[in-house]
């Protein structure tokens, strides 16, 4: 089986908690964010490329689904974010 792309992504903290609780991730990268918890720094974090486009999709959904309108501007600017990362539409500095 060919391997597939993986992408690297810059999370904070919170960024690693919304997709904790709302991303429904696959089980790798729900290790991988566990594993996480104790950092209060941006961390990057390599992601299947696959499983990014589902975790988009998944926090999409959720923000959809939210009644909280903070929480949904949160995960619609969380998704906007990896979308960038997940195209490779971003400029590191």
């Amino acid at each position: 089986m060919p391997e597939r792309e993986s992408v690297e992504v810059r999370l904070s903290p919170e960024d690693r908690s919304l997709i904790l609780r709302y991303g429904y991730p696959f089980e790798r990268i729900e290790r991988t964010l566990k594993a996480l918890e104790g950092s209060v720094t941006v961390e990057i974090v390599v992601l299947d490329r696959f499983e990014l486009e589902r975790l988009i999709g998944d926090l999409s959904y959720s923000a959809n689904h939210a009644d909280d309108e903070n929480l949904q501007l949160k995960l619609n600017d969380l998704c906007e974010r990896l979308e960038f990362f997940e195209r490779g539409d971003y400029t590191v500095i």
